[in-house]
Parts: C-alpha cells; sequence; structure tokens
C-alpha cells in the first residue's frame, strides 16, 4: 500500500478523488471526468496514471474507453478517503 500522502499529494487528485468518491456506484471516462471535475484532459491523464500506480483507482477497459472508478479495496480509500469526503458532502 502506498502512503496515503501519495495517493492524494495534490490538489488535483483531490478532486479525482472527491468526484470519484462521491460516485461510488459508477465508472467513467477520461471526458466525464474532466467535465464534472474541472481538469484538463492531459493532466488528468498523467493524475489518473499516478493514482492506479498508488493503487487508489481501478481502471477497467470497455471496448476503446477507459472507464476509472474508486478503489474501494484499498485500506487507505476505505479507511481515511472515503469516510472524509462522506462527512464533507454530510452523509
Amino acid at each position: 500500500m502506498q502512503p496515503l500522502e501519495e495517493v492524494i499529494g495534490s490538489r488535483n487528485k483531490i478532486k479525482i478523488l472527491r468526484f470519484l468518491s462521491q460516485n461510488r456506484d459508477w465508472q467513467f471516462n477520461l471526458s466525464e471526468i474532466s467535465k464534472k471535475a474541472g481538469l484538463d484532459k492531459g493532466a488528468l491523464s498523467r493524475l489518473v496514471k499516478s493514482l492506479e500506480k498508488a493503487g487508489a483507482i481501478e481502471v477497467k477497459r470497455s471496448g476503446k474507453l477507459l472507464l476509472f472508478r474508486l478503489n474501494e479495496g484499498n485500506k487507505a480509500i476505505a479507511k481515511y478517503v472515503i469516510p472524509l469526503f462522506a462527512k464533507e458532502a454530510g452523509r
């Protein structure tokens, strides 16, 4: 498991994790995340690779699309990230 600092080390990574945490029942492609999280696709592409490498997100291929979702099986995500954003959203 990667240290929590590596997983959420930047403001844009936090935006991605917040969006995916608030929409855990869904998978999203880069374009959808870019629009919803307000991030440039180029920067987003690099960030999701970093988050995937850290085990924070899962990537699934559907035809030519790559679909991303929060990795709820990651201990740091389950213990810290999900509860943090749930509390933030008032859940």
